[in-house]
Order: structure tokens, then sequence, then C-alpha cells
């Protein structure tokens, strides 16, 4: 069986600035992008908000090796909108000057906030925890194992 498993994070109404922040401090590249607008053009029984023409209905991003789906809406609408304290993006590479770089890269936006310093822990050469301007939370590793 030949799957993948993509994070896929819904940011209530961010998702395009979110977006834009991960092309400049994550390197990614879109690989998918449709907005409200755009679905409603191919589906015109398609809702939307007044003022939520921009917001994105779906898109996929390129990060390194891996993907990251970014949408708007909450996966669970019996419950009120809430990005989680339990889960994170992890980034790692066996080069830690690729590793050091994306966290420095990260910290030049003002509005990302170090939870963790990078340095040397017990399991890594460096090693930090930032949340970015969405709330999602970032871990960036040196690992030395193989993936």
């Amino acid at each position: 069986m030949n799957v993948e498993v993509i994070p896929f994070l819904s940011l209530n109404g961010q998702g395009a600035r979110a977006i834009a922040f991960y092309e400049q401090y994550l390197e990614a590249t879109v690989l998918f992008k449709k907005t409200y607008k755009e679905m409603k053009d191919m589906d015109p029984k398609f809702t939307y908000a007044k003022g939520q023409e921009d917001y994105i209905t779906h898109s996929v991003l390129q990060i390194g090796s891996n993907k990251l789906m970014i949408a708007e809406e909450a996966m669970d609408q019996t419950r009120s909108w809430q990005l989680n304290n339990s889960s994170s993006l992890c980034v790692q590479a066996k080069d830690y000057n690729a590793i050091y770089t994306i966290y420095a890269n990260l910290l030049k936006h003002e509005d990302v906030h170090i939870l963790i310093p990078f340095e040397k822990n017990a399991f890594s050469s460096g090693y930090g925890i930032v949340r970015d301007p969405f709330g999602v939370i970032i871990q960036l590793a040196v690992t030395k194992h193989e993936f």
C-alpha cells in the first residue's frame, strides 16, 4: 500500500498569511492553492461570508521533502475552532547548519516567539521550539537518524 500522511492545518481565516509566511521563512513551495472565490467559480453551490473571498479552501505546500496542507475551516464542526497545544510541526535534518539557518530565519519575524531556545541537549546537537504568528508550534531538530 502506497499512502502519504500529510499534516493539515486549519487556520481560521489566516491561511493565506500562513502560506506566505511559510514560503518566506521555511522556503515552502506552493504546489496547489484554491481560494473560496475560486471554489465558488468551480461550484456555484459553494458559499462563504462576505470578506472571505481570499480564504483558502485547500492548499498543498512542499517544504523540503515533505508536504503540508492548509485551509481555513475547523475539521470538527461540533466544537469551536482552536489550534491545539498538543500538535506541532517538526523540521529536522542531520545538517546542523541547515536547521540553525531555518531557526534563525524564523526569528527574523517579529511575531515568532521562542518557546525553547535552539541549543544542544541530551538527544540533539541543536534543538529548539518556536511558535509562529498563527499559533503553530514548530520544533527544529538536528537528528542523528536517517529518515
